[in-house]
């Protein structure tokens, strides 16, 4: 086997253990999406012998992929919770954001959940105030 072949199995396999991580499905910790080449030092850690498919890499960048738009989602609805109505859209920003939270994008989902809560507590401490 020659250290080219070698190489590429070791990138293509450090890139789908970097995929799985991000996916947030079998890890409690949220890491950045950058994908690197593994250092040549790496080669006795990855098996060369395990082939990634296209397939699989593709399903995990969908599920990467999809954890990111549910916390955009979340975070734009409780921004927007703060200027119009407060309480509908600041309890769809909370539970959006424990969404989130649990699909593996934990600053976003704790985002909207900290934003919607203000905004559902400012509006019920302030409504006696104006009413």
């Amino acid at each position: 086997m020659d250290d080219h072949s070698l190489d590429n199995a070791n990138k293509k396999r450090f890139q789908q253990d970097q995929l799985r991580i991000e996916s947030g499905l079998h890890s409690q910790e949220e890491y950045a999406a950058e994908i690197a080449i593994p250092r040549t030092s790496m080669k006795s850690v990855y098996h060369a012998d395990s082939e990634v498919s296209d397939e699989e890499v593709a399903d995990l960048v969908e599920a990467v992929t999809r954890n990111k738009a549910v916390g955009y989602v979340a975070l734009f609805v409780a921004l927007a919770s703060l200027f119009v109505w407060p309480v509908l859209l600041g309890i769809s920003g909370i539970v959006l954001g424990i969404i989130a939270f649990i699909m593996g994008n934990k600053a976003l989902g704790s985002w909207s959940v900290a934003l919607g809560f203000i905004a559902v507590a400012a509006y019920f401490l302030l409504v006696p105030y104006y009413a």
